[in-house]
């Protein structure tokens, strides 16, 4: 969302409606609000608007308990959905009498309700950007009806949509098997890449041992790891850096070697600048925990990709599919294991003019590119 409203302050004037959150995205949020004094910028805070978070959350608990008799209502399913959507639809209807609006952009399928009554009230433009396809997401409540929440939820708001981004062709190859659009709705997919320049130039010392990175918000299960603990105990040649917020009592689980480093979160530019002395990016995924993971496109493979790596990938549908797609060599899928693929490793692929020649090409798809899409998609 950030990527997408920076593009388009240029030559319109964008306000930001969201939920304050009072984690570690604050200092971020902050950040961003300071470097766009142009954008207006309007904050749900749940914690002072007691009275709406109370109802929200009332109104989300009585949705679920009505959710067999409603299940194709659309106000129902969202509702039943997050307990935000009702709160985000008080403060929309609010904005809507102070600011005249010719586009809404709806960024979660929590923001779908509020977009579509919203884009209909005014009667302005609906975009719709799918970042994931939710109801391939994993389920944390309401497990008996929330994948059919997801499912029309997406099903009218898709039908009410006048444009729709994807952030994958994977995705937007699964939404056209069950969601129909109007015949004159315009649907592209724009990669949710980097800056170009947020990538320096790939470190090109010789190594004595090759260097693998891995990064999440999160170290713990369900995200791969395993294969990278297994691996670690053959592969003494090969050093793993492991980057995000440790679960201890996760990796208390594994014996895990001195091969094996480990990295608080980092500020994206840190991140991408540890990036540039790394040499294989390991792009991981276990689609058995969450099928959107199948079709998807990470900030990781996307970083490691800019980042010069050579990717190391999970046999994902979205992964393979961009792979093919490049006119160069980036990557390798996984046909058997992580510790048999890097032990055949061919280390050609990391000497100095291979990994250059992957930083220029990825050029192609930073982001300076792929917002000229989203440009075109608003004149």
């Amino acid at each position: 969302m950030v990527k997408e409203f920076e593009a388009l302050k240029e030559n319109n004037n964008c306000v930001v409606l969201s939920f304050k959150h009072d984690d570690w995205s604050l200092e971020l949020s902050e950040a961003i609000k300071k470097r766009n004094p142009k954008v207006e910028f309007f904050e749900i805070d749940r914690k002072k608007d007691v009275f709406q978070t109370i109802a929200s959350k009332a109104i989300h608990k009585i949705a679920i308990s009505l959710n067999g008799i409603f299940s194709e209502k659309f106000k129902i399913c969202a509702f039943a959905s997050s307990d935000k959507a009702l709160q985000l639809w008080f403060k929309a209807k609010v904005l809507q009498n102070k600011i005249q609006f010719s586009r809404i952009i709806a960024h979660n399928l929590g923001a779908f309700f509020s977009a579509v009554n919203i884009a209909e009230k005014l009667n302005i433009e609906l975009q719709l950007d799918i970042e994931d396809y939710y109801p391939g997401e994993a389920l944390y409540f309401n497990e008996k009806y929330e994948i059919q929440n997801r499912m029309e939820i997406m099903k009218h708001s898709f039908s009410k949509a006048d444009a729709i981004t994807y952030a994958s062709r994977g995705i937007q190859l699964e939404c056209e098997k069950h969601f129909k659009v109007q015949t004159n709705a315009r649907q592209i997919t724009i990669i949710n890449a980097f800056n170009e320049e947020d990538f320096i130039k790939p470190d090109t010392k010789l190594k004595d041992e090759i260097h693998c990175v891995w990064f999440s918000q999160h170290i713990g299960p369900n995200r791969g790891l395993e294969q990278v603990f297994e691996a670690a105990k053959t592969l003494d040649h090969v050093t793993f850096h492991i980057v995000g917020n440790r679960n201890q009592g996760y990796l208390d689980g594994f014996d895990l070697g001195d091969n094996i480093r480990f990295y608080k979160v980092m500020k994206q530019e840190l991140l991408h600048s540890f990036l540039s002395k790394m040499d294989i990016g390991l792009a991981l995924e276990n689609t058995e925990a969450d099928y959107n993971r199948n079709i998807c496109l990470t900030n990781k493979f996307l970083a490691y990709s800019q980042a010069g790596l050579y990717i190391v990938a999970s046999n994902t549908l979205g992964q393979s599919q961009f792979l093919k797609s490049l006119d160069y060599d980036a990557g390798v899928i996984i046909e058997s294991s992580l510790k048999e693929t890097l032990f055949k490793f061919n280390q050609v692929l990391l000497e100095a003019p291979r990994k250059t020649d992957r930083w220029l090409k990825a050029k192609s798809f930073c982001w300076e590119i792929e917002k000229i899409k989203l440009k075109e998609l608003l004149s």
